[in-house]
C-alpha cells in the first residue's frame, strides 16, 4: 500500500512541476501532458545532440593528431588482413575508420592468429627431407631418353678386364 501511495504522490508532484493544472482546475486533458511531455523530450534531445557533436569534433580531432600514420591504410588492405583473420569486415552501424581501429586491436592482441607456431626442429627436419628427395630425383632422372625400356645403370668403372683378374 506505501508503494501505490508512493507513486501517487510522485504523480501529483510531476503534474505539478509541469504546469499542467492551471487556474486550480481539478482536472487537465491527456492531450495537454502529451504535448508538455514531447516538448521537454525535444529539448534534451537538442542538449543530447549538440554533446555528441562535440564529441564527435573531438574524436575525429584526436584522431586526426594522434594517428595521422595509421590513416595511411587503403581500405581494400584492411578488408584483406579482417578477412585473413576471419573477422567480419564491417559490423553493424561500424564506420570504415572504427573497422580500421578494430584490426589494429586484433592485430596487438593476436599477432599471428592463423599461423600457429611451429618448432624449428621439426622446420629444419622438414628442410632436409626435402632436400635428400630433391637429391634422390635429380640423381635417378636418367640423362639420355633414347628408348621407353632403356634402365639407367650407374657405371661402377669396373672393366672387362678387372672381371677376369677377379676370376
Amino acid at each position: 500500500m506505501d508503494i501505490l501511495k508512493a507513486e501517487i504522490i510522485k504523480k501529483r508532484k510531476q503534474l505539478e512541476e509541469s504546469n499542467i493544472l492551471q487556474n486550480n482546475r481539478k482536472y487537465f486533458r491527456r492531450g495537454e501532458l502529451i504535448a508538455k511531455d514531447q516538448e521537454v523530450k525535444e529539448i534534451q534531445e537538442n542538449n543530447d545532440e549538440d554533446v555528441k557533436v562535440n564529441t564527435a569534433q573531438q574524436e575525429e580531432d584526436s584522431v586526426t593528431d594522434g594517428s595521422s600514420e595509421h590513416l595511411t591504410l587503403p581500405r581494400h588492405e584492411v578488408i584483406r588482413r579482417l578477412r585473413e583473420r576471419g573477422e567480419p569486415i564491417l559490423l553493424f552501424g561500424e564506420s570504415e575508420i572504427e573497422a580500421f581501429k578494430r584490426l589494429r586491436k586484433c592485430e596487438i592482441l593476436e599477432p599471428e592468429v592463423n599461423k600457429g607456431f611451429r618448432n624449428d626442429f621439426q622446420e629444419a627436419m622438414e628442410q632436409v627431407d626435402q632436400a635428400y628427395l630433391n637429391e634422390i630425383l635429380a640423381s635417378s632422372k636418367p640423362q639420355n631418353r633414347d628408348g621407353k625400356g632403356d634402365v639407367n645403370v650407374p657405371d661402377e668403372g669396373v672393366t672387362y678386364e678387372d672381371l677376369q683378374k677377379i676370376f
